[in-house]
């Protein structure tokens, strides 16, 4: 069993925020782990000592080193184990002995390798290590970086030439090496507190690693790496911790598509699952996520730097125009408000830029500001201090020859930000990417840098959406649905139709009612009964997709029509399943017509009962247009699934349609997903499909439900 909280980080600060270290397995070779470890923590202020029989008594890269780990003082907080899986569980025993506070274990061979008795043994050591109380980072891992320490605690070499002041962003990685790439940043004066590398997460994952971030005073967010979890409820406790904290965590999941996902599980031995469920997971607990491994680090900056947005338009100034309508492509794609200047605003803007220029939004400066430094300050002020511009993006396109000029630029920039207490945003377009310039920005605390105008426009946009709060949180499932749920037989496997939209009934959702027929006769006789025209579906315990084997038939206006309609659905099914049991049809009254949706819900093993909303009837698996979420769902969060389709429009009265009343339908995917929740681990899918919305509301016509034990 894995826990479903955050280990508690007090328990962590003797191994990630040690006052003395200690290095198990160097040698004098100096490309070794240890010996790149020992020498990564030279500007440590810290006791650091060396461990290895070989050279006990001795000085060792310029460190005491001691025989073994019995041999180090009592009480060293942090130690790092170089050596093969082997000598472990022996150096925890002695780890414990010497009251050590936490170890690294670089080692691999566990259950990374798929090998039965290796996932044992890595399971036997993390038991091991609760046992006795000693936090374990690993295995197969790259270590740690603590860079208010300025201590390297990892085998990475060069780590003392990270010069940049500590602050700002912390990275939690379960891949060592992508954790320490981004670590480098701080070779260009990105401001970075602290790096942890999760590995095969024996003992602490990465919400483990990430909880104890937070608590830095330093860390204003966090950047996350991961591949997969074992237990997917500790995520929600780490995103409430991080709302608590008002610090955001901005995610990358690797792992996304199946060849990916299979080598995730490969490498660090954890479940990568599905792609769409970790998506709706980070949602719900309120983490950020990023498409791509260049945007996590510059969203995560720029998170850190930005102070909450004063207003949601977005400001772009440009000495070049060519560069302006580049940002306002991405600014529209993106959904983001790109307000023109108040008159004031243009005011200033009018009687300082050039006729060949613009003083509108996009502001095209014009190359002038290169030769009159004054009139590129009196525009930046003049937007900064509009009151509908929260940010302002500022292409920049050339590197200026010489050598101070872009720096100096961006030193103007900073106090204009801090005044107006409004972020500034370079978009850096060069292909000379490195040198002064850059550098400038990023140890600006009121300037962010970004080489890309879409994961700048998309990091505004994540930016909106952290100061925006979360959605409500749903309550648990109620009365009704819990009442539905309990009315299920225990025994139960598959609820066909008829009987699955009975539960939903129970539930309190709209479900179309049928009546059951035998025979072509109890089918004309329900018709008559239920008043034409009708609708007539098979009714079969095998078949699951009755459209196609023929067995749906629409619109029978009289009795005529049922008869040759009954006929017609048994001779196809017939033909198409022979070994299906067959009941008879269900008789249906025929709905209005409207735009179609497909409920759905699917247990998932690591986040639990998920919910599903998309495109309906025979068109769903076609275009694939859905939006999920973690069950159960508000009605608020079930109107802001439906308004992120693609196919929203044809629900809002697409071309003169009548708009359905989009209030009703959420509260019906709601309670929807309160009965899938309320089935917990019972439930193994359920589905509406179709889902026909009206304006007056909506109505299941067709359902299925299948459970386990």
């Amino acid at each position: 069993m894995y826990d479903a909280r955050p280990r508690d980080p007090a328990s962590l600060r003797r191994l990630l925020a040690p006052r003395s270290v200690a290095v198990v397995g160097v040698s004098a070779e100096p490309t070794s782990f240890g010996a790149r470890t020992i020498t990564n923590m030279r500007h440590f202020d810290g006791p650091v000592h060396a461990v290895n029989p070989k050279y006990a008594g001795q000085e060792l890269h310029g460190f005491p080193c001691v025989a073994t780990i019995d041999d180090l003082p009592e009480g060293v907080d942090s130690v790092v184990l170089c050596m093969p899986r082997t000598g472990v569980v022996p150096s925890l025993e002695a780890a414990a002995r010497r009251n050590i506070g936490g170890l690294t274990i670089y080692a691999s061979g566990y259950g990374e390798t798929d090998l039965p008795e290796r996932a044992e043994e890595e399971e036997a050591l993390r038991e091991r290590a609760r046992a006795l109380g000693i936090p374990l980072l690993g295995a197969n891992c790259l270590g740690f970086v603590n860079h208010v320490a300025r201590l390297g605690a990892t085998f990475m070499p060069d780590y003392v030439k990270m010069t940049a002041p500590a602050g700002g962003v912390g990275v939690v990685s379960q891949s060592g090496a992508l954790g320490y790439a981004l670590m480098q940043a701080a070779e260009r004066g990105f401001a970075m507190c602290h790096m942890a590398t999760a590995g095969n997460a024996t003992d602490l994952d990465v919400c483990d690693l990430a909880a104890f971030q937070l608590t830095l005073p330093e860390c204003r967010s966090v950047a996350l790496v991961v591949e997969g979890l074992r237990s997917g409820a500790k995520l929600f406790e780490l995103g409430r911790l991080a709302r608590d904290a008002g610090k955001p965590i901005v995610v990358l999941k690797l792992g996304r598509g199946e060849t990916g996902a299979k080598a995730a599980m490969s490498h660090t031995g954890s479940m990568a699952g599905s792609t769409a469920a970790w998506s709706a997971a980070f949602r719900r607990a309120g983490m950020l996520e990023v498409e791509d491994f260049d945007g996590l680090l510059e969203t995560a900056g720029f998170l850190a730097k930005a102070p909450p947005p004063k207003a949601r338009g977005v400001a772009i100034a440009t000495p070049s125009g060519g560069a302006g309508i580049l940002a306002a492509d991405h600014a529209e794609y993106i959904g983001l408000d790109l307000p023109q200047p108040i008159e004031a605003t243009a005011q200033v803007l009018r009687a300082a830029i050039p006729d060949f220029g613009s003083p509108r939004n996009p502001c095209d400066l014009t190359a002038q500001v290169a030769t009159n430094p004054a009139m590129y300050d009196a525009c930046m002020r003049a937007i900064l201090a509009d009151p509908q511009y929260g940010v302002v993006v500022m292409p920049v396109v050339y590197h200026n020859p010489a050598p101070t000029a872009t720096p100096n630029r961006m030193n103007t920039m900073r106090p204009l930000a801090a005044e107006a207490g409004k972020p500034i945003c370079i978009a850096w377009i060069p292909e000379s990417l490195e040198g002064a310039g850059p550098y400038a920005v990023d140890t600006a605390p009121e300037l962010s840098l970004f080489r890309s105008m879409r994961r700048l426009m998309k990091a505004i946009s994540i930016w909106h959406r952290w100061h925006d709060g979360a959605l409500p949180e749903a309550a648990p499932p109620g009365p009704a649905a819990q009442a539905a749920a309990a009315a299920i037989p225990p025994g139960a496997r598959t609820l066909m139709e008829a009987e699955a939209k009975s539960a939903f009934a129970a539930a309190g959702l709209p479900a179309m009612g049928d009546i059951r027929a035998a025979t072509a006769e109890e089918a004309v006789a329900a018709a008559e009964r239920l008043g034409y025209p009708v609708v007539l579906k098979i009714d079969s315990p095998d078949i699951a997709h009755k459209t196609e084997v023929g067995g749906v038939k629409l619109n029978l206006a009289y009795a005529e029509a049922v008869q040759a309609g009954f006929d017609a659905i048994m001779a196809s099914v017939r033909a198409h399943a022979p070994q299906a049991r067959i009941a008879g049809v269900l008789v249906q009254k025929m709905a209005e017509r409207g735009p179609e949706l497909i409920l759905g819900a699917r247990r998932d093993p690591q986040f639990g009962t998920t919910v599903l909303v998309g495109l309906g009837g025979v068109q769903a698996e076609l275009w694939k247009d859905v939006a999920l979420d973690i069950a159960p769902v508000t009605p608020e969060r079930a109107e802001a699934m439906l308004r992120s389709l693609r196919s929203f429009p044809l629900l809002d009265g697409f071309r003169g349609a009548a708009k359905v009343d989009i209030a009703s339908v959420a509260g019906t995917i709601a309670r929807f997903s309160e009965l899938a929740a309320a089935l917990g681990d019972r439930l193994e899918e359920a589905e509406i499909n179709p889902l026909v919305c009206l304006p007056g509301g909506s109505v299941a016509l067709d359902g299925l439900m299948k459970l386990g034990g």
